[in-house]
């Protein structure tokens, strides 16, 4: 090889390892290129601190992660003034960023962050979307609040017991629109005492018979909210009959059960837990009890009944039922004093739900074109049921007077 390529060879050498170098950050004048930044991590345990001991959120209670940068906190709950809250976070519970709130003045809304305001206002408009109406442009993980207490929600009965349509599913009614859609599709006139909810703060859920077999009911139990999800509990009972059941229907139609609850912007889950309700015997029931004070009582031995029995019975002659205290037990519901012949306990039902024994009675009360007598009167319901150590629960269903 020549002296001359020699030296060629070594120049080019030389110009491939300098523009290595500038690549690479070395000295070759190009600036290097500095790493992505890689966004904190979000103080989940903070947030769970937080949240699991707050007040009025035994409505709604839930923690939204939104793009692994922000932390959605919605509640709601029973609370007069205060109502309902969501606040928008950072990566922990010290950068708050956005609030709204219910207040005595009416919703109040703030952003310290200009940047997040626009994201916060779609995540509040859009609760009752699994999304928060984000779209798939971002990512929306629900986080788990571990153990949540189950609440209990009330629900009042519509005077609504049937629906004429064709295949009738569970339904959750949110709005004026929807309701008008319902009633249009049901094929029926609403009931002249049954008034439109207020949409802004109620919504309505309705549960159908199984068939289009119309002497026989379907009836909610209980509401419960573990601020995740609503859990709808109702059970069915197939009557058979010659005749049919609906006055104004000469075919068939569904039995429904309509109630009104609290507006919750939260998935509802319809639970059938007839193969769970408790065989009972009704011991007696009626208007007028000596006990003036309303009460729910578990009855399990001979002492107390006998106290109990004197306190109720205590201005009538009739005969103290007897029991047998080894094998059964007494469910009892004392609605205390009330002015209205309208207002009586309709029923009770006694189900398994959890471990526990649920008692869920039905407390009728005067509709808006019911004419009831104007008398003071203490309802009272006591039921037997077979002997339990487990805790009993109860809860009022309210029903309009048929």
């Amino acid at each position: 090889m020549s002296a001359f390529n020699s030296r060629l060879k070594a120049i080019s050498l030389a110009t491939t390892l300098s523009i290595t170098l500038s690549a690479c950050g070395g000295d070759g004048g190009v600036k290097q290129q500095e790493p992505a930044k890689i966004a904190p991590p979000i103080a989940s345990s903070e947030f769970l601190n937080l949240v699991k001991d707050a007040s009025c959120a035994n409505f709604r209670n839930r923690l939204f992660i939104v793009d692994q940068k922000y932390v959605l906190w919605d509640k709601a709950g029973s609370c007069a003034d205060a109502s309902y809250a969501q606040n928008l976070y950072g990566n922990n519970v010290q950068s708050l960023l956005c609030t709204h709130a219910d207040s005595i003045a009416g919703p109040r809304t703030s952003c310290t962050d200009t940047a997040a305001e626009s994201l916060f206002k779609t995540m509040i408009q859009n609760l009752d979307k699994a999304d928060l109406g984000l779209g798939s442009g971002h990512q929306v993980q629900s986080l788990n609040i571990p153990a949540p207490a189950s609440n209990l929600i009330a629900i009042k009965g519509l005077s609504a017991p049937f629906y004429r349509g064709s295949n009738p599913q569970n339904t959750v009614i949110k709005d004026q629109a929807s309701w008008n859609t319902f009633w249009t599709l049901a094929n029926i006139k609403q009931d002249a005492g049954l008034l439109t909810p207020d949409f802004n703060s109620k919504m309505v859920l309705v549960n159908f018979f199984k068939t289009a077999n119309n002497c026989s009911i379907t009836r909610f139990l209980r509401l419960n909210s573990d601020g995740q999800k609503l859990s709808a509990h109702y059970f069915q009972e197939e009557r058979i009959a010659i005749a049919s059941c609906d006055p104004e229907s000469p075919t068939a139609s569904t039995p429904m059960h309509m109630v009104e609850t609290p507006k919750i912007g939260l998935p509802v889950e319809f639970t059938d837990v007839s193969k769970s309700l408790v065989t009972q015997k009704t011991i007696t029931s009626g208007f007028y009890s000596g006990i003036q004070d309303a009460r729910t009582l578990v009855i399990k031995d001979q002492a107390t009944w006998n106290s109990i029995w004197q306190a109720h019975n205590k201005e009538n002659n009739a005969s103290q039922a007897q029991v047998d205290f080894s094998k059964k037990m007494l469910i009892a519901v004392f609605l205390g004093s009330r002015g209205s012949g309208c207002n009586n306990i309709s029923d009770l039902r006694v189900w398994r739900n959890n471990g526990k024994l649920a008692a869920s009675y039905y407390e009728t009360e005067p509709a808006p074109h019911n004419v009831c007598t104007a008398v003071i009167t203490t309802p009272y319901y006591i039921a037997e049921v077979d002997q339990s150590n487990e805790s009993v629960e109860f809860n009022s269903v309210k029903l309009p007077v048929n």
